[in-house]
C-alpha cells in the first residue's frame, strides 16, 4: 500500500501525541495515538514520531518512490508566544514551565525521527494553527457539508475557543476568543479540587462522580463566577477574585486520599456550571443560524453535556469526531498539508470510520498464534473464523466477560468494539465485578451500552445517534432494572450506536445475543486496566487476560477461554 504522496500529521502539544497519514486521495490511511504503542497514559513528553512506533507503521506506506510531507499541529513553540496561559490560576508556576517545555520540545524535535529514517524523501515540514487543525479534523468526518464548527479546549495559540463556518466543505473562521478564559482549564481545576489528577486525564472521574452529587446553590454560584461568557467568548475574572473563590470551593473538595464521595456535590455542581457556560456560548452562536453543529476540541469529550444539546438547543444535527482532543489534530494537520499541496481549500469528506489504527493481524504473527494454540493453562483455545460473533454471544449469554481484539484499533479515547471488553449488562452486580476484578478501578465508574441505531428511541428519551460514545442520554424508565450494568446512578448511559453497515461484526454479536432471548444491549468498556491506555499488542491483551478476572479473549479469530 505504498503511497506516492504521504502527508504525515504529528500532534505536538507535549501531551497526547499522535501520528496520522493522509494518502494521495485525501483519505486517512492511518491514525493512532502514541500512548497505545508506549502503553503510557497520555504519553507526556514523548514525541509523536517515536522511533520504534514509526518503524512499525511507515514501511507499509513508504517506498523508494514516496514523497513525504510533515505537518505539525501548532504554528510555533509556546515559548515563542506571549506568556498568557489561559488556565494560569489552575497551575503552579512550575507546572506552567513544565507544560511550555514539553510543548516546545515536541514542536521543535518532532519529525526528526522520520527524517532520520527517510532523509531526502521528506520534501516539506509545515506548521498549522492549532484550532484550525481541530476544526479540519472534525469537519473531515462530519456527515454534512455545511455547519457551524465550535472548537473548545484548554488553549490554542491564542485563547481557548474558536468558531468557524463550514460551507460547501470550506472553513472560514468567524471569531476566536482571545481570553484569557478557558473551559478546558476550568474543568482541569475542577478535577484538581475533586482530588483527581488532570495530568492523567481523570476528568472522566469527575463526570462519573457528578451523578452521585446533589444541587448546592452556594457551590454553584461560586463556580459560575470562575468564568465569564461575553458574546460567546470566554474570560476569567481578576486573579484576586479567583483566589477568594478557591478558598471557598476547597471546602467542598477533597484531598487525594480522602473518601471520593466527599467531592460528589462539587462534581455535580461543577458539571452544572460547565453546562451553564457552554449553553451561553451555543445560544450566542446559534444566532448565526439554526444549522448543523460540529463540536470539537478536548471539551467535546464531555459526553454528559453533549447529550443535553439536542434537548436545549435547536441545531438540526450534531457531530463530534471520534478523536476531538489533541491526538485528533494529527489528522487535521495532515489534511491541511494535503489541501495545500493540491491547492484546494475544500476539506475532503471521510467515511466516518474510527477504525484507523494498527491492525491486530499485523501483530499476531504465526509464531505468536502457535504459542497461544499450544498454551496449556486455558480450558479452550480454538480458531473460529466463520462464527466468532456467535461464539462470543454464547459466552456473554453464559455470563462470561470477554476481551475483544480484532481488526484495526479505534482512533480516539473510546473503545468501539475492536479493543473492547464486552459483558451481559443484565447480570446482577456485573458492573461492580468488572470494576473491581477486571478493571481495578473505583466502583462508581459507569460502563457504556451498545445498542442498534434503530433502537435508540426504544431505549432512550432522545433520538441521537452516537457511533463514538459522544453522548450520554437518559434511559427510559422501563429498562432501568433490566440492564443495571449500563445504567449510571443518575439513570443515564453513554451509548454507542451501531449498524450492520458500519459495525458488521459487533452487529452480529448483538443479533446473536438477542436471538438467545436477551435485550439487544451489550456492556462495553475499554480493553485496559485502570491507569493504562487501551491495549496495543497481543502481549498487552494476554497480560490483562492472565492477571485479571477476564474470562476469555478473542484475538482476531482465536478464541481463548480460561
Amino acid at each position: 500500500m505504498s503511497l506516492k504522496q504521504c502527508h504525515i500529521g504529528l500532534s505536538v502539544s507535549g501531551h497526547d501525541p499522535a501520528i496520522a497519514i493522509i494518502d494521495e486521495k485525501g483519505e486517512v490511511a492511518f491514525a493512532e495515538a502514541t500512548e497505545r504503542f508506549v502503553q503510557q497514559k497520555r504519553a507526556w513528553g514523548i514525541l509523536p514520531d517515536h522511533p520504534e512506533h514509526i518503524r512499525s507503521i511507515l514501511p507499509k506506506y513508504i517506498d523508494n518512490n514516496s514523497e513525504i510531507f510533515i505537518a505539525k499541529t501548532w504554528l510555533s513553540s509556546k515559548r515563542e508566544l506571549p506568556l498568557n496561559v489561559s488556565g494560569g490560576f489552575m497551575f503552579e508556576d512550575n507546572d506552567i514551565k513544565w507544560l511550555l517545555g514539553l510543548q516546545s520540545y515536541s514542536f521543535n524535535e518532532a519529525g526528526n525521527n522520520i527524517r532520520h529514517l527517510y532523509g531526502d524523501k521528506v520534501k516539506k515540514d509545515e506548521c498549522f494553527d492549532h484550532h484550525l487543525t481541530h476544526a479540519v479534523n472534525a469537519s473531515y468526518s462530519a456527515p454534512f457539508s455545511n455547519a457551524l464548527c465550535l472548537v473548545i479546549d484548554g488553549e490554542g495559540e491564542v485563547g481557548a475557543a474558536s468558531l468557524y463556518r463550514l460551507e460547501s466543505r470550506r472553513l472560514k473562521r468567524i471569531w476566536r476568543s482571545w481570553g484569557p478564559g478557558s473551559l478546558g482549564s476550568y474543568y482541569g481545576l475542577l478535577t484538581k479540587l475533586c482530588g483527581f489528577d488532570w495530568r492523567v486525564g481523570e476528568e472522566w472521574k469527575v463526570m462519573g462522580l457528578a451523578a452521585y452529587g446533589k444541587f448546592d446553590i452556594s457551590i454553584l454560584d461560586n463556580l459560575k463566577k470562575l468564568v465569564q461568557v461575553k458574546n460567546g467568548k470566554l474570560f476569567f475574572p481578576p486573579s484576586k477574585e479567583v483566589l477568594d473563590l478557591l478558598v471557598e470551593l476547597r471546602k467542598s473538595g477533597r484531598e487525594h486520599n480522602e473518601d471520593i464521595m466527599k467531592a460528589s456535590d462539587l462534581a455535580f455542581n461543577g458539571q452544572l456550571a460547565y453546562s451553564y457556560f457552554l449553553d451561553q456560548i451555543l445560544k450566542s452562536i446559534q444566532l448565526e443560524s439554526d444549522e448543523n453543529l460540529i463540536l470539537t476540541g478536548g471539551c467535546a469529550l464531555n459526553s454528559a453535556y453533549n447529550g443535553t444539546i439536542i434537548k436545549n438547543h435547536n441545531f438540526k444535527n450534531i457531530h463530534v469526531p471520534s478523536a476531538p482532543a489533541d491526538d485528533g489534530n494529527a489528522v487535521g494537520a495532515a489534511l491541511l498539508s494535503w489541501m495545500k499541496y493540491n491547492q484546494t481549500n475544500k476539506i475532503p469528506s471521510g467515511d466516518g470510520s474510527p477504525y484507523l489504527g494498527t491492525d491486530i493481524r499485523d501483530n499476531l504473527t504465526k509464531k505468536k498464534r502457535q504459542a497461544i494454540l499450544k498454551h496449556h493453562s486455558f480450558s479452550r483455545v480454538e480458531s473460529c473464523i466463520a462464527d466468532s460473533g456467535y461464539q462470543v454471544a454464547q459466552l456473554l449469554y453464559q455470563g462470561k466477560i470477554i476481551g475483544i481484539m480484532r481488526g484495526r484499533a479505534e482512533f480516539g479515547p473510546r473503545a468501539l468494539g475492536n479493543r473492547s471488553i464486552l459483558a451481559d449488562p443484565s447480570r446482577l452486580n456485573c458492573k461492580e465485578y468488572i470494576n473491581s476484578r477486571v478493571k481495578g478501578r473505583e466502583d462508581y465508574r459507569p460502563f457504556a451500552p451498545v445498542v442498534f441505531e434503530k433502537d435508540i428511541k426504544r431505549f432512550f428519551d432522545y433520538n441521537l445517534p452516537s457511533p463514538y460514545m459522544s453522548y450520554t442520554l437518559p434511559w427510559k424508565e422501563d429498562f432501568l432494572k433490566k440492564i443495571p450494568g449500563v445504567v449510571h446512578h443518575d439513570n443515564t448511559g453513554r451509548l454507542q450506536t451501531i449498524n450492520k453497515e458500519r459495525n458488521p461484526w459487533l452487529s452480529s454479536v448483538l443479533n446473536e445475543f438477542e436471538a438467545l432471548g436477551k435485550l439487544p444491549v451489550l456492556l462495553n468498556t475499554s480493553f485496559n486496566v485502570m491507569g493504562k491506555p487501551i491495549i496495543h499488542s497481543v502481549e498487552d491483551a494476554m497480560a490483562v487476560l492472565t492477571t485479571t478476572g477476564l474470562d476469555g479473549l478473542l484475538i482476531d479469530d482465536l478464541l481463548i477461554v480460561k
